[in-house]
């Protein structure tokens, strides 16, 4: 007798019969979806892990290496032997009401209003604001105060009589260091205000001449690498960290001229340069420099020269 391997459709199931195990009566339906087990997350998972906050969730350092912290809240250091303790970064405290008290291995000392007081990487100190106290503590990482024209000082700098100028170069060097305008600026900045206190700490004032010069160069080399880009003047001088009127009276004392004037120099010096390339149109160069067009740059070689753009192409 043959045994037939195709069972037939209306042959009865056959019967499990396990306890636990539940039988679901045939059907021609799919069960859904829902009904299968979710897929289980292996152990080593290898996607990848999302990105920590480094020591406990420290904010990271901007992207100039400067942060600022109030004054008030900048508390360092402990009790007894503990009261002095290093820093990894550069720290600079400028006091605006009341007083901070600095404490040294050797002891201690209160700086009232007006005092500047830079704490170089290293420096076993401690720090408690008063009662009252205000101002600003920017933080200066190792690694953006490196490779600087005029290196930051070496060891403690303390002195008073900072302008509100000085002040708000701090403040505008830390407030905007997310800023790429400001980040491309900030060992410029840095370097200004490293040269402020070494003639602070030789007795001399932080403004001066020598303090213009600096703030000419920074504004001349900004404005050599943004033109074409849409900034404007008052951007530029809040990337140097001081105001548009500073600026301009930097320029004026130094120069003779306005940083409007100085800007639009530079524009004409760098046309005159591209003109030389036949290739390049004049609305071509336009659009590089800044221009709203050609007839704006030859509007602007006609006010500085009596000539148009054209005029200085070679023969």
């Amino acid at each position: 007798m043959s045994i037939d391997p195709i069972r037939r459709l209306d042959t009865e199931p056959p019967v499990d019969n396990r306890p636990d195990v539940a039988v679901l009566a045939p059907t021609l339906i799919d069960p859904p979806e829902s009904a299968a087990p979710a897929a289980r997350v292996p152990a080593n998972d290898t996607r990848p892990a999302p990105s920590l906050r480094p020591y406990a969730a420290r904010p990271r350092p901007p992207a100039t290496g400067v942060r600022l912290v109030p004054l008030a809240d900048f508390v360092w250091g402990g009790a007894g032997r503990l009261a002095a303790r290093a820093r990894g970064d550069h720290c600079l405290i400028r006091v605006t009401a009341g007083a901070m008290r600095i404490l040294l291995p050797r002891g201690h000392a209160d700086h009232a209003r007006g005092s500047v007081i830079f704490i170089p990487a290293g420096t076993a100190f401690g720090a408690q604001p008063q009662p009252g106290a205000a101002g600003q503590v920017p933080l200066m990482t190792r690694e953006c105060a490196a490779g600087l024209d005029v290196p930051l000082p070496g060891g403690m700098v303390v002195g008073a009589g900072a302008s509100d100028a000085f002040s708000a170069d701090l403040a505008a060097l830390a407030a905007r260091a997310l800023d790429p305008l400001a980040a491309a600026t900030a060992a410029c900045r840095i370097g200004l205000i490293s040269a402020q206190l070494h003639r602070l700490a030789a007795g001399g004032p932080l403004d001066g001449p020598a303090h213009d010069r600096r703030i000419v160069a920074d504004f001349m080399d900004l404005a050599a690498r943004e033109l074409g880009r849409g900034r404007t003047l008052a951007d530029l001088a809040d990337a140097l960290g001081i105001s548009a009127g500073a600026l301009d009276r930097a320029c004026r004392a130094q120069r003779g001229r306005s940083a409007l004037d100085l800007i639009y120099d530079l524009r004409l010096a760098r046309a005159r340069a591209l003109l030389a390339d036949r290739s390049r149109s004049l609305g071509q160069i336009a659009d590089a420099l800044g221009f709203t067009g050609a007839a704006h740059l030859n509007r602007a070689f006609m006010a500085a020269t009596g000539r148009p753009a054209d005029a200085f192409r070679p023969a």
